[in-house]
């Protein structure tokens, strides 16, 4: 069985009961933006195999790159449906996985259709195809969500126009850079028989920037293609980013960072310090208690100590510089901390 298949069998009965006992997060949810470190896949065309840099080759059989943020923090992997494995598939960390695009996936044009200048590919010469569907003897290559854990994250919504523009728990997967052989493009999209290629990241236009990034949704499983244009080895490095429900105790984080989503970043630090020491002694704060409404003026609050007053007890003192020194250095999502 497919493995996010098996995945989503289990993950939809634990959605209805979510669906049951959990409630809408609301505006005052301390929901923020969340990024992994930089990882780095890497991608074989037709190099000398074994590698051995990166010892597990990935062939044949369907494969995703899984992304998930869980109770103990992030977790990328690249999982594979292996029949040789006892259990059905194999789970590999990044940087010992070989992601193999074997002679299958050549393809040879004498001209490049319309609308698909984006791969960087030239009439007559060879380039290389991973396809969305199974079946071509080429590795069949997702992204897969589904080991989420969809109780901690927020709704949001990306507003992007190639389909992420509703709000769900969305991943965004975001490619940061791309080494390859000289001259080499590399690129990902989405395409059928009816309507143009929806492009996702492509070198061949203008390099790596802002747009080139895809978003699947918590629970969820796609398939894409990917496009090489020269033989070598790519590494390719990707973030991971989700908005988080961020632990309500952690009422010391309240230095603005222009969140959309909550107005700190869900850790203490001295940004946070910073801000009680630009309130030291000044009285007639909102309190703790109001310094949530303060942070979105939507909601009508007015506290005058951005939220500095931590105790609550309507100036900025001692007692919350001990709150935010018990606090400091915190984070209020698994996987970091002091």
């Amino acid at each position: 069985m497919n493995i996010c298949i098996a995945k989503a069998i289990r993950l939809s009965v634990l959605a209805v009961a979510f669906t049951v006992t959990s409630s809408p997060i609301s505006a005052q949810d301390k929901c923020t933006l969340i990024s992994s470190d930089i990882t780095t896949f890497y991608f074989g065309v037709e190099t000398p195999i074994p590698d051995v840099n990166h010892p597990i080759t990935i062939d044949f059989f369907h494969t995703d790159l899984e992304v998930a943020f869980t109770q103990t923090g992030w977790d990328i992997a690249v999982a594979s449906d292996d029949p040789d494995s006892p259990p059905g598939e194999t789970t590999v960390e990044p940087a010992e996985a070989l992601l193999y695009i074997n002679s299958n996936a050549r393809i040879n044009l004498s001209f490049i259709p319309n609308g698909f200048e984006f791969i960087g590919a030239k009439p007559g010469e060879t380039f290389w195809v991973l396809p969305q569907s199974e079946g071509s003897g080429a590795l069949p290559l997702g992204l897969c969500a589904e080991e989420a854990d969809i109780s901690r994250l927020c709704d949001w919504d990306p507003n992007d126009y190639r389909g992420a523009n509703t709000a769900d728990r969305w991943f965004e997967v975001k490619a940061i850079a791309v080494i390859g052989p000289a001259d080499a493009n590399f690129s990902m999209w989405q395409a059928d028989a009816i309507h143009p290629p929806v492009v996702f990241v492509s070198t061949a236009e203008g390099g790596i920037n802002q747009d080139d990034v895809f978003y699947i949704s918590a629970g969820s499983h796609s398939h894409l293609n990917w496009g090489f244009t020269k033989p070598g080895l790519y590494e390719i490095d990707f973030q991971i980013s989700t908005v988080y429900k961020c632990d309500a105790a952690l009422i010391a984080d309240i230095a603005p960072i222009g969140n959309e989503f909550y107005r700190g970043n869900c850790i203490v630090d001295f940004d946070d310090f910073a801000l009680i020491a630009l309130h030291w002694l000044e009285t007639g704060c909102g309190g703790q208690g109001e310094a949530l409404d303060w942070i979105n003026p939507a909601f009508g609050g007015t506290d005058s100590c951005e939220g500095a007053d931590l105790d609550g007890n309507g100036e900025v003192g001692v007692g919350d510089l001990a709150i935010l020194a018990e606090q400091l250095f915190h984070c209020g999502y698994p996987g970091c901390g002091p």
